[in-house]
């Protein structure tokens, strides 16, 4: 069976990631190499104390970076988003085959993904000793070209796993049409979001702007003046999390270049409509239908979507492409690791 050797720099385990409601990235990470270990052997090094649960090998990450990769040879190497690590990895063993599972979208400064890297010398050494990036949308595929044009993406969708969002769970009445869900890191356009709502209340005094962050979120706002905000913050538990958004009209989404969009996969797999922003390019262009479109800069559109969805409601049968679940996701991750 083929060695894998996922590296992430952070804690948790494929088990306890699961009830902490942190970053969708870190999840995935942690989801896809345990849903891999059917097929290989797979070791992950993080920072957490060494433990073996279920088919996965955790291993702690030393201070370094260099989990003792003198000593693995022949095998696959999937290091999450830090480029550095992994040219630095390829340096000291070139034996291995490495990996770059970018989720970030890249700006200007990456210093952070590069450390004393620029993006030219990245994009040279990459490209030169054939370490290939795993891209989660052609949008992101494309941002990362126009940093590093020479090198080799792979786009590899993030996986949809219906196990931990349960299309069944039982809500206590019917989906309230006043409720309007935006989950995500506030500083990805809860402002537009708040105007968006302000509008909409003179139209709907009934309406409620339900808010959800991840933990690693701390900025929270002054609300005293919207009074339709209805801030939860982090929800850990899933089935909660699955009830507030199928007890919703639809889902906002952010306003920002996300590579991916996780909560948006997750609402039209529980059958809730979202409605995107178009004024920006966004990996989640890929998720969501083009009839849910509209500018967010134009509040009009937004409030005329939102209606729109109000009065349909019982015909808005929305679904997730199957090209995001689970079944499809680890087929082609399974096909390139082969």
């Amino acid at each position: 069976m083929k060695n894998i050797y996922f590296i992430i720099n952070c804690g948790s385990n494929h088990k306890d990631i699961q009830t902490k409601g942190s970053g969708a990235s870190e999840l995935l990470f942690y989801m896809t190499a345990y849903k891999l270990s059917t097929f290989f052997k797979v070791t992950v090094f993080n920072r957490d104390a060494p433990v073996k649960i279920q088919n996965v090998t955790y291993l702690s990450l030393p201070d370094n970076m260099n989990p003792n990769i003198e000593n693995i040879h022949d095998s696959i190497i999937i290091v999450q988003r830090d480029f550095y690590i992994a040219a630095d990895l390829h340096k000291i063993n070139p034996s291995n085959k490495y990996f770059v599972w970018s989720h970030d979208y890249l700006e200007n400064d990456a210093s952070n993904f590069l450390k004393d890297y620029s993006y030219a010398e990245m994009n040279q050494y990459l490209s030169k000793n054939n370490i290939h990036l795993i891209s989660v949308s052609n949008f992101h595929k494309n941002n990362i070209l126009t940093k590093m044009p020479n090198v080799i993406i792979n786009v590899i969708y993030n996986a949809l796993f219906p196990e931990l969002y349960k299309t069944d769970v039982s809500i206590t009445n019917l989906r309230n049409k006043n409720n309007i869900v935006f989950a995500s890191n506030w500083g990805k356009g809860l402002d537009k979001v708040l105007n968006i709502g302000q509008e909409y209340y003179k139209v709907n005094p009934d309406f409620k702007l339900v808010l959800m962050k991840p933990s690693y979120c701390e900025w929270q706002p002054d609300f005293s003046n919207y009074p339709f905000v209805n801030c939860l913050g982090n929800i850990t538990d899933k089935e909660e999390y699955c009830k507030i958004i199928k007890n919703s009209l639809c889902v906002l989404s952010t306003s920002y270049p996300e590579t991916f969009g996780c909560v948006f996969a997750e609402a039209l797999h529980l059958g809730v409509p979202v409605i995107g922003d178009n004024s920006i390019n966004a990996g989640f262009h890929e998720i969501i239908e083009k009839d849910y479109m509209c500018n967010f800069n134009k509040l009009e559109n937004v409030i005329s979507k939102i209606e729109d969805i109000k009065k349909n409601n019982k015909n808005n049968k929305v679904r997730l492409n199957d090209i995001f679940y689970e079944k499809s996701v680890l087929h082609k991750w399974i096909k390139l690791l082969f």
